[in-house]
């Protein structure tokens, strides 16, 4: 079963300079249902779902979001969220191999 390594952007408000915020984290379901379940709940900014990786099963997925997670822990702030721009955490996993979801690929 196919599995998601999701990178969410949280939107700063206008002229707001407290980002950029990105959440790494994996899903069997779509990145997007994972977004409004409970991730945007509560939240004044924009959720985006900026990338996602498709991996062959649940724990390949889970394997590479460990390591990203280790890659950019000293950016980490709370759980899944880290101080760093969406894209060059996209691009460390690009250059480790991992596949954008087809939906992704024409967008970046």
């Amino acid at each position: 079963m196919a599995a998601y390594v999701y990178l969410i952007e949280e939107e700063p408000h206008p002229d707001e300079t407290s980002g950029p915020w990105t959440k790494i984290g994996v899903s069997i379901n779509p990145p997007e249902w994972r977004r409004d379940q409970n991730l945007t709940y509560g939240n004044p900014r924009n959720l985006r779902v900026a990338a996602a990786f498709e991996f062959d099963s649940e724990e390949a997925a889970y394997t590479a979001e460990e390591k990203a997670h280790k890659a950019f822990s000293e950016h980490l702030h709370q759980k899944e969220w880290f101080y760093i721009p969406w894209q060059q955490v996209s691009d460390w996993f690009l250059n480790s191999g991992a596949k954008l979801r087809r939906e992704n690929a024409n967008a970046l």
